[in-house]
């Protein structure tokens, strides 16, 4: 893939004159694939300033990731065009932090007596419906938190694209469907360039919406927010 000369969505972005970055809260060891990515920034999980306990493989609670990202950025006088990795509803699925007010976050430490509750996952994994339950409840929280800080940066809020990388454990998801559900958030008249995707409105996507493959998201993207004399840029 690094090799195919194919460039993503952020090598197209520094071409517009975006700064690009990656706040990546579960890398923590070396990266060097980021180099070829299109990235100006990587923030690995040891240079987000989270002070808190581990949520086990989860090294901090979305929550934290999204309070502190711009922050961590330096003064740039370009526009962002970032990638944010949320892993709370990473498995073991526990424990599973729970949203507390956005002034609080500060370091993180807040979130220690979240980090030592729930059971252990030798003790979940004995019980399939108890995973489920912590899967859907994991999801929730990611959710949650990423819905709760559009709404808390009002008319300032990004546009955010909102994608699960993967499927859960087929006993965990219910079936080998290997669909993943994507938002897209803004304002209208942004959401408006994406009108003839036919996506539903609200959480659910319709049963008989439209269903894309992931490497056709690139271009149409780049179709939906390039300038028509521009359109060219969308091949590889």
């Amino acid at each position: 893939m690094l090799a195919s000369g194919r460039k993503w969505l952020f090598h197209f972005a520094q071409d517009a004159g975006y700064r690009t970055a990656a706040i990546m809260p579960a890398i923590t060891l070396a990266w060097p694939e980021s180099s070829a990515m299109g990235f100006d920034v990587v923030i690995p999980a040891a240079d987000m300033g989270y002070k808190g306990d581990r949520f086990r493989w989860v090294t901090m609670p979305d929550q934290f990731t999204l309070a502190s990202y711009r922050d961590l950025l330096p003064p740039d006088p370009r526009p962002d065009f970032v990638q944010i990795a949320l892993i709370s509803s990473h498995a073991p699925w526990t424990p599973i932090a729970r949203m507390v007010p956005w002034e609080d976050v500060g370091d993180g430490s807040i979130f220690n007596a979240m980090a030592a509750q729930g059971p252990a996952p030798r003790e979940l994994w004995k019980d399939r419906d108890a995973v489920r339950d912590a899967y859907r409840r994991s999801v929730d929280y990611a959710l949650r938190a990423a819905f709760s800080y559009v709404a808390r940066r009002g008319d300032e809020a990004p546009l955010m694209i909102v994608a699960g990388d993967h499927q859960a454990a087929s006993f965990v998801a219910g079936g080998e469907n290997m669909d993943v559900a994507v938002h897209m958030i803004g304002p209208d008249h942004v959401l408006e360039r994406i009108g003839h995707w036919a996506w539903t409105d609200g959480l659910i996507p319709a049963a008989d919406g439209p269903v894309r493959r992931l490497d056709t998201f690139r271009d149409d993207f780049l179709e939906a927010f390039t300038a028509p004399a521009q359109s060219a840029m969308a091949t590889p």
